[in-house]
């Protein structure tokens, strides 16, 4: 137990510390909304644990040289000290000049990763390498060549339906030898919608209610309906060849597309369950009713749809469920 407390308190100490540095720099600069871009005063550069690492090597080198009065080595390790040294612009101008246009999520499934897609313009006059994007680790990493824009994905857990919120992120690069971290944190004004999660064993569709049913629609679907004689522009499969045969006269099979009853998915039906149960099961039946291209309604405590179909009224009565406040 004393071991695993020992682990965890330096990584807490580590995430204050960075916490603390976040609130600092969003206090002077504030969220950011795009389209921004990077400027000398957002960007930070440091010796990554790599390049500590090879400081330090340089420091017992130049120690021995100077013990032992090698030149050559003393000129070896002013040289790697030049080349390390040079190494910090060359990363910190490897992010100057980026412009982020826009931060786009979209709606997903309690449970599943929001994937915000961060597009990244590099309008300036040279190619930038290796830009990654992370919020704790990065998660992605491009390149970027001349007058280019590409997206980089930052994926978060979701765990409650409603607004989820990206979090502060950064933009880093180790380019080119990695002895050098240059980075910028991202306030970023940007949410995804979480739909409820859908239940897996939800009830059958409701088939009462206000629902209305309505006639086959003809011309369209995939059912036949009947026969018609061949109109100019009648596709060739639909042409009833045994039927033109017996009548030396060319007939076209008429299609129609069945109009099933509506149903109204309704909140006061499912009695007995909690708010996030029914939540969970409207979702399913409004999954249900639109992969049936079934017209729906629904009706929840102070909201109400009246019976449609369709991706927008999908997503309208997913919203609904997934902002309901009870």
């Amino acid at each position: 137990m004393t071991t695993l407390a020992g682990q965890h308190q330096p990584r807490s100490i580590s995430k204050s510390i960075v916490n603390r540095i976040k609130q600092r720099v969003l206090a002077k600069r504030g969220p950011m909304t795009p389209p921004f871009e990077l400027a000398y005063r957002h960007i930070f550069v440091l010796p990554s644990k790599f390049g500590l690492g090879f400081g330090f090597m340089l420091l017992f080198m130049a120690l021995g040289a100077l013990n032992f009065n090698n030149n050559m080595a003393l000129i070896l390790v002013f040289l790697l000290g030049t080349i390390a040294q040079m190494t910090t612009l060359i990363a910190y101008r490897n992010l100057v000049g980026l412009r982020i246009d826009s931060i786009h999520a979209e709606p997903v499934f309690c449970g599943e990763p929001a994937l915000f897609r961060v597009f990244v313009t590099n309008g300036g006059e040279r190619q930038r390498f290796a830009v990654q994007a992370g919020v704790n680790e990065p998660q992605d990493c491009r390149d970027f060549p001349l007058h280019t824009s590409k997206a980089l994905q930052l994926a978060q857990p979701t765990n409650t339906r409603g607004w989820r919120e990206l979090p502060a992120f950064r933009l880093e690069t180790r380019f080119p030898l990695g002895l050098f971290k240059a980075w910028s944190w991202i306030f970023p004004q940007s949410r995804c919608l979480v739909y409820p999660r859908p239940a897996r064993k939800a009830p059958p569709l409701p088939r009462a209610g206000g629902g209305e049913s309505g006639n086959a629609h003809k011309g369209e679907g995939d059912q036949v309906h009947g026969l018609r004689k061949y109109q100019t522009g009648d596709p060739m499969q639909r042409v009833a060849w045994r039927a033109s045969a017996r009548h030396d006269e060319l007939y076209s099979l008429e299609m129609e597309k069945p109009q099933e009853e509506a149903c109204e998915l309704d909140w006061d039906s499912l009695t007995g369950c909690d708010v996030e149960t029914r939540l969970s099961i409207l979702a399913a039946w409004v999954i249900a009713a639109d992969h049936k291209q079934l017209a729906y309604s629904m009706n929840i405590p102070g909201e109400q749809v009246a019976a449609n179909s369709g991706a927008n009224h999908r997503a309208q009565c997913l919203e609904m469920l997934a902002l309901f406040k009870s």
